[in-house]
């Protein structure tokens, strides 16, 4: 008998043109056509493959920390033994865009949740955007966690963070300190979560799987989460 009843799928489908951050293009082009390598064959060959141009935080995406400091560790070194985890969801959906997600509202959740946050972890903060995702704008339109929040989440030493927001730092930081209190502290993120609300009162483990990608800063991910009986 398996020790999970759920496997939810977490992340957030790749498309051709699909939103990322400025300045940055998502495209998925045909190399080879099925009717190309037909004709060229004459028949006896038919395949299909693309090529993908796409930014190392597309979509649903691990950060790691080399993303914010120069000797932070890079995607391809980090121990998978960090990557399959106890998760802890806390609930913070009753914020609104533009308003902040802070060390008390963490308190707060983390009480509703029933547990302590600690080490060995993952911490998930939900605020319900993964059904907002794509939908105006909603890279500014959103709530944010305070980097004072980041670093109550390092203190209680969380191995991985994660959550449903396209970005997590308030959208006029454009330092983005809550990225470097993560991240600073050797803290990877996982961000664009989906489907959170089908963890929801549940014990579950989560499972992220970046590319090893040597020197990479991020890497789209498909991370998924094995719910308890």
């Amino acid at each position: 008998m398996l020790p999970f009843t759920e496997i939810v799928d977490l992340g957030h489908e790749l498309y051709d043109g699909m939103p990322c951050h400025a300045a940055t293009i998502t495209a998925f082009y045909t190399v080879d056509s099925f009717e190309s390598t037909r004709r060229a064959s004459n028949g006896r060959r038919c395949l299909h493959n693309r090529m993908m141009l796409l930014s190392e935080h597309t979509g649903t995406h691990f950060d790691a920390p080399s993303h914010f400091d120069p000797d932070g560790c890079s995607v391809e070194k980090v121990p998978l033994s960090t990557l399959v985890l106890p998760g802890h969801l806390l609930d913070l959906t009753g914020k609104r865009p533009h308003e902040p997600i802070g060390p008390d509202d963490l308190a707060l959740a983390e009480k509703g949740s029933g547990r302590e946050v600690g080490p060995g972890s993952i911490v998930i903060v939900r605020t319900g955007q993964d059904v907002q995702w794509g939908i105006g704008d909603f890279f500014t339109e959103r709530p944010y966690v305070t980097a004072p929040a980041a670093q109550w989440l390092v203190d209680r030493g969380i191995t991985l963070f994660g959550t449903d927001l396209v970005a997590i730092d308030d959208p006029d930081e454009w330092w983005e300190p809550t990225h470097l209190a993560f991240l600073g502290a050797g803290v990877p993120m996982v961000q664009q979560l989906n489907n959170l609300g089908r963890l929801v009162g549940k014990r579950f483990t989560f499972i992220v799987c970046p590319l090893p990608m040597r020197d990479g800063t991020a890497s789209p991910v498909r991370p998924i989460a094995l719910v308890e009986p």
